[in-house]
């Protein structure tokens, strides 16, 4: 168990003491948060969309109602996305332009 020193002190003539309160408080650090963003160099389109076209063959559209075909499709679309343009973390030089949103591709073209 924790022990906190409670008190006032002596420190004054008056009769309005200041009192004090020791705590050890420990608080947990804070994770970074690297931003993820999808590497799209080298992306193929029409690979992509052959290999969708495959994938989706494969789903039976009489397996049942709207929502779950729906779900069916952002997983298969989802899935097929993360093997041709996987998810990579940003570099540092990367990460700092996402701190300075205002800087758009047009205005470091008009730097360079």
């Amino acid at each position: 168990m924790k022990k906190n020193n409670a008190g006032t002190t002596i420190y004054d003539i008056s009769d309005h003491l200041p009192v004090f309160v020791n705590l050890k408080l420990h608080y947990p650090t804070q994770q970074k948060i690297k931003p993820k963003f999808r590497c799209m160099k080298h992306f193929d389109s029409n690979n992509f969309l052959t290999h969708l076209s495959h994938n989706l063959n494969n789903v039976n559209p009489e397996a049942g109602d709207v929502n779950t075909l729906s779900d069916k499709f952002v997983k298969v679309f989802n899935d097929t996305l993360d093997e041709h343009a996987p998810y990579r973390y940003a570099s540092r030089k990367e990460q700092r332009s996402f701190k300075k949103t205002w800087l758009t591709k047009d205005i470091l073209t008009s730097i360079a």
